[in-house]
């Protein structure tokens, strides 16, 4: 498996960096050059690594006086250990192999990393509120590709998700799919076990990623301090926290506001009929043409997947059919789950592209031939809207509320993706079977 070229030169930095001492004989050389070196001078000027041992064990040490037995010790481990590996990676070019060798710098691209050049004016970890050892785990987990992808997308999905789903997210990332659904089920599996063992501990062991082996699932960890070290989330780890940093943003309260648990903001109903709570939590809405708008303004801010569950037709009128097919038609994945054989061709007649299926199971679907009705719809994951609606048997008006938020972070759009995104994730990407019948969901 390959990787891009920026990923791979950012988990050579890692692994460069991972150790303490490797971190400190870096930061001297180049305090010492005053400058990393440039492709045109090739090398900077050259260092005795006895004089090396002592200046790197002024700067961990944090005074300019260290005991002779210490900085021979250090000697030693430099020489046979550490040089040898930054050798090796092409970092630093050894210059005398006699009794008194020298070491420099090279102009390897790691070099040039803005955030390698901010670690190394702190390669202590002083100034950051991370531990040094949690700091050397961090480094050392990120030394492997999958991991870094790991992180972007445990952040992109927001909240807990099961390795399975988590495996297969992470092959459409390496480019071995292009959704999840596509994956093959040996290939997820065998992913999903080497998540399980190797990847997903080491993050846990480096504070980044909660992972129950028991229940089978991981999240981010989206409070770790890793997230406030700036070369640490603007470097190796810049995806994933671009994504930590918006949510935060739009969670934020303002500092004078006490630390309570978050209550709906009450408010008045406007002009759309929506009641009850602030558009950043969840809202109500009451009357069919409330709702309508609602699910066209839903619809039509897909980008990548729809969702529909209609159990009958009382709200799939020729509003409802069009928005899907404006949706397919930008090249959006459409599903639309329902009992009713009668949604179902409605559906295929009018988008042959969507995805069909029948829901197996009881969560907010009720009977096909009762009077109330529960729709789902879902955006990108993003945006959710849940409907009841009744229509009455004498007038053959319906009565339609709905309850709906947006964000990732929601808890309206968290529970639906939880029920419904593994489901979605094993679907194919279109169609059903050719004899007509439904896709079990």
């Amino acid at each position: 498996m390959s990787f891009p070229p920026s990923l791979e030169l950012t988990t050579t930095a890692a692994d460069v960096l991972a150790d303490p001492h490797r971190r400190a004989l870096l930061a001297v050389l180049r305090d010492r050059e005053g400058q990393t070196p440039t492709a045109a001078t090739a090398t900077g000027p050259a260092m005795p690594i006895a004089d090396l041992a002592t200046e790197v064990a002024a700067v961990e040490r944090g005074t300019p006086i260290v005991p002779d037995a210490h900085c021979e010790r250090l000697h030693i481990e430099l020489i046979h250990r550490h040089v040898p590996r930054l050798v090796d990676r092409g970092v630093l070019s050894r210059d005398a192999d006699g009794d008194d060798p020298a070491v420099s710098l090279t102009a390897h691209p790691i070099l040039d990393l803005e955030w390698v050049e901010s670690l190394l004016k702190d390669p202590t970890g002083d100034d950051v509120p991370v531990a040094a050892e949690t700091l050397t785990r961090t480094l050392e987990a990120l030394r492997e590709p999958r991991r870094l992808i790991v992180c972007t997308e445990l952040a992109s999905r927001g909240g807990s998700i099961a390795v399975d789903d988590l495996a297969a997210g992470v092959l459409v990332r390496e480019g071995e799919a292009d959704r999840p659904a596509d994956v093959v089920g040996s290939q997820r599996t065998a992913v999903a076990m080497e998540l399980a063992h190797k990847h997903l501990p080491a993050l846990a062991a480096a504070g980044l990623v909660a992972h129950d082996d028991e229940s089978g699932r991981a999240a981010l960890e989206t409070d770790a301090p890793h997230w406030d070290v700036d070369w640490l989330a603007d470097g190796p780890l810049a995806e994933a926290a671009a994504l930590v940093r918006s949510d935060s943003t739009r969670r934020a309260r303002p500092e004078s506001e006490p630390s309570v648990p978050a209550q709906p903001i009450a408010r008045d109903s406007d002009e759309s009929g929506r009641t009850g709570t602030d558009v950043e939590s969840c809202w109500t809405l009451e009357g069919e043409a409330n709702v309508a708008e609602r699910g066209d303004e839903i619809a039509a801010g897909a980008d990548e997947e729809l969702f529909v569950m209609a159990p009958s037709a009382v709200l799939l009128g020729s509003t409802c059919l069009e928005n899907l097919r404006d949706a397919a038609d930008r090249g959006v994945d459409v599903y639309v789950a329902s009992r009713s054989p009668r949604v179902r061709d409605t559906v295929r007649a009018a988008v042959p592209t969507a995805t069909v299926c029948e829901p197996r199971f009881d969560w907010f679907s009720f009977p096909v031939d009762a009077p109330q009705c529960g729709y789902v719809l879902l955006a990108d994951r993003e945006a959710a809207m849940l409907v009841t609606a009744e229509r009455d048997v004498g007038d053959e008006s319906v009565r339609a509320g709905a309850i709906t938020g947006e964000g990732r972070e929601n808890a309206l759009v968290s529970v639906v993706r939880t029920q419904l995104g593994p489901r979605l994730d094993r679907l194919p990407t279109a169609g059903d079977e050719t004899d007509g019948t439904p896709l079990p969901m």
